[in-house]
């Protein structure tokens, strides 16, 4: 069984001439942690919106551990931090958890004790009660990253984790997920940043206009970012 398993996706949105996913077929293995890289446009963050059940339409077929989906049990398995930032930033820490802990079905004998880890995990316990609109930038991304796994998910999505952070929070994003997939959990990472993938990855899949264009094992490649550009090319996706 993967822990995730894509077959054929096509999706198109309304009046686009050139659908954003184009016969995309990803497998994920359980336990691992998968780099997930094209340049922009290519459609990464439309298959993440597959995945979370936040797009429907498509044709093809989304497996999460062996369930077809969507299913609404299972999309509890999976965390989803997604690029944008995705906090309410009048609210604190705990009250961003406490909502969207009871927005993930969490049982209040729980939610004290999940978030107390995840913010312990994130390294904002001693930022817990301070409002979010008085956090820098790295903290705010650790606390989108802190919600994603408040309800320990077995399949965490990351779109751009790390984008626009400190050299101290990416740090300390990168012991923080490697800890996570030691200790079991599923990763599939979403990033521009080619150290980033090689540094964390096993498995890399290049996606561009719609479709895999390349699986294969991270030790295999020598230079991640020279990789990506013989792939995808050298030319710019402004649009």
């Amino acid at each position: 069984m993967k822990a995730l398993e894509i077959s054929s996706i096509i999706f198109c949105y309304d009046g686009a001439s050139v659908c954003a996913l184009q016969n995309f077929s990803l497998s994920v293995a359980v336990g691992s942690m998968h780099a997930l890289l094209g340049p922009n446009g290519a459609g990464k963050t439309t298959l993440m919106r597959i995945i979370t059940g936040e797009l429907r339409g498509y044709s093809g077929e989304v497996f999460i551990y062996g369930d077809k989906m969507p299913d609404q049990n299972t999309l509890r398995s999976i965390g989803y931090a997604p690029q944008p930032i995705s906090l309410y930033t009048t609210l604190t820490a705990m009250e961003n958890l406490r909502f969207f802990g009871a927005m993930a079905g969490l049982p209040d004998s729980e939610l004290k004790d999940r978030s107390e880890k995840v913010l312990e995990e994130t390294g904002l316990s001693s930022h817990a009660l301070k409002q979010v609109n008085t956090y820098s930038g790295g903290m705010q991304r650790r606390l989108n990253l802190a919600v994603a796994l408040l309800h320990s998910p077995k399949l965490l999505l990351l779109d751009e984790p790390t984008v626009g952070v400190d050299p101290q929070s990416r740090h300390h994003i990168y012991e923080t997920l490697a800890k996570l997939n030691a200790e079991g959990m599923t990763i599939l990472l979403c990033t521009h940043i080619m150290d980033e993938a090689q540094r964390l990855c096993s498995i890399v899949t290049l996606v561009d206009k719609g479709a895999a264009i390349f699986n294969g094992n991270m030790n295999e490649i020598d230079d991640l970012e020279k990789f990506f550009l013989e792939k995808t090319g050298r030319g710019l996706r402004d649009e």
